[in-house]
């Protein structure tokens, strides 16, 4: 499992929304679990969490370049992007 974590700002969060949730759509067969969160100081700074069976099926999906050309049209600063594919080493719930 890998999981990616891309944080951004975005123009209008309302406005970019409705283009993630069709993305989630789309690649329901590709992505096996997502969280996203947005900044409690800045309401346009997101986070995305997002799970794939495999680095290789992130790494085709985030830098597929209709995966930009999507970020962009949903309003996304692409030079705010910043991308991180991670591996599980712990956690823990209380």
């Amino acid at each position: 499992m890998t999981t990616v974590l891309c944080t951004c700002r975005v123009a209008d969060f309302e406005a970019f929304r409705p283009g993630y949730d069709k993305a989630l759509e789309m690649f329901a067969d590709t992505i096996r679990s997502w969280r996203l969160w947005r900044g409690q100081d800045d309401s346009n700074v997101i986070v995305i969490e997002e799970t794939f069976d495999s680095r290789d099926a992130a790494e085709g999906l985030w830098t597929h370049p209709a995966t930009k050309a999507a970020m962009e049209a949903d309003g996304i600063d692409m030079e705010s992007v910043r991308i991180e594919y991670l591996d599980e080493v712990g956690s823990s719930t209380h």
